[in-house]
């Protein structure tokens, strides 16, 4: 080979070295810059970054994690995973690595206990990947850890709410539901399924108008509508519920709206109450209600047939004993009196003294019920007093008498003055006549 040969093949592999030098340097400072790039992607996210060989030291982490885990980067740096979590998280942890190694898939939100150095524990949603070196051996793990222990103690929370109200809800004798729009049941306490005789599994998502008729389905359905449109909650509405039975039940529903989190409508819930023997009870209470006023009714209607006849009775009783004393003062007195006028002997005096005895005797009871004007006068007043009410003239009452007319006329003079006739026109026996 010529030398001048060996100058130019020199030349070429000198330009060739220098070309790659150059291509190299291009390329040690793009991966520079995207190890820079990550580098500050890595330490500006609020999650923790970490790394960690194959015995689960830390190799690598940004500054999230130690803040996360509470130790100073230089303390932290070289910490196995078990030093900072109890033997059960670190089995857990051992377990889900493992499992990455073995099978090189990545694991996505696995969730352990981690101790800070303050001795607090905080749990961590962590992702775990396998490291390999460019030649593909496995060399160690990483993956991102979120602190999500707000998370969990508010889950923690709701759950042991919803435990709670559950509990309050299963324990109380009213019936509880949920519904959703269609009106099937979604949910439902132990007390419901008691009250519609259904079991759960028989429950769960039947609709409500399978445990109705139709005239009560109407119903619900207006109220469930009418709180979809207003969003009020409406109370003590009362319907007809069939068992499983066949029986029948009446309950007291309130009925709300219910929403998801979103303020979206999602159905109804409320509760229910078991009010048959309250509604048998006003049913009876109504019936006595209506047998006691139709049996008022009755006694009143009695009453007043008994007032009718008791006012009869009065009456006919008040007319008989007019009727007996007016006879006497007209037809027997008058006649007891001539006897005693004409009368010669002492026998038959006697007599007519014993009879009109006997008369008053039969006849006292009667007194009291003629009118106090009439009882004032005298026998020859009342036998006189009679026959003007009778139509009689003064001489036509003298001659039947066999008296003068002047004694007639002072006997009606004494009658006028003690019925209060002395100083008025009124006729005598206009007067007599309207006295009962």
């Amino acid at each position: 080979m010529s030398r001048h040969k060996k100058v130019k093949d020199l030349q070429a592999y000198l330009d060739d070295t220098d070309g790659r030098q150059d291509r190299l340097q291009i390329v040690e400072n793009a991966l520079q810059e995207s190890e820079a790039k990550y580098h500050r992607v890595i330490e500006n996210i609020e999650d923790g970054y970490y790394e960690v060989d194959l015995a689960g030291n830390f190799t690598f982490f940004n500054d999230a994690m130690a803040r996360i885990a509470g130790y100073p980067r230089r303390e932290l740096m070289g910490m196995n995973n078990r030093q900072i979590m109890d033997e059960f998280n670190a089995r857990r942890v051992y377990e889900v690595f493992n499992k990455v190694f073995v099978t090189g898939m990545a694991a996505k939100a696995f969730d352990w206990e981690l101790i800070r150095k303050d001795g607090e524990k905080c749990t961590l949603e962590v992702s775990v990947s396998l490291r390999k070196s460019r030649h593909g051996k496995p060399i160690g793990f990483s993956g991102i850890a979120r602190d999500i222990s707000r998370r969990k103690m508010m889950e923690h929370a709701l759950r042991e709410s919803e435990e709670k109200y559950r509990t309050i809800i299963e324990n109380i004798e009213d019936g509880y539901y949920e519904v959703d729009l269609a009106g099937n049941f979604t949910f439902f306490n132990d007390s419901l399924c008691r009250m519609t005789s259904y079991s759960r599994d028989e429950l769960i998502g039947r609709n409500y108008r399978e445990i109705m008729d139709e005239y009560n389905a109407k119903r619900v359905y207006n109220v469930f509508n009418t709180v979809f449109i207003t969003q009020l909650s409406t109370k003590a509405v009362d319907w007809e519920l069939l068992r499983r039975d066949s029986s029948t039940r009446y309950i007291e529903v309130s009925v709300s709206l219910r929403k998801n989190l979103t303020g979206v409508p999602v159905g109804f819930m409320g509760i229910a109450r078991d009010i048959t023997e309250r509604k048998m009870n006003e049913r009876t209470l109504i019936a006595r209600e209506e047998e006691l006023k139709t049996k008022t009714t009755n006694l009143e209607e009695v009453n007043t047939a008994l007032k009718v006849l008791l006012r009869r009775r009065e009456e006919d009783k008040r007319e008989l004993e007019e009727t007996v004393m007016t006879n006497l003062d007209d037809l027997v007195h008058p006649y007891l009196e001539r006897i005693r006028k004409s009368a010669n002997n002492k026998k038959l005096l006697e007599i007519v003294d014993v009879m009109e005895t006997n008369l008053q005797t039969i006849t006292s009871p009667f007194f009291h019920k003629l009118s106090s004007q009439i009882q004032n006068l005298t026998s020859a007043e009342i036998e006189i007093a009679n026959l003007v009410k009778q139509g009689k003239s003064t001489k036509e009452i003298s001659d039947l008498l066999n008296v003068s007319i002047k004694t007639i006329e002072t006997h009606r003079l004494h009658i006028r003055k003690k019925l209060g006739l002395s100083k008025k026109r009124a006729s005598l026996r206009t007067h007599l006549l309207s006295i009962r």
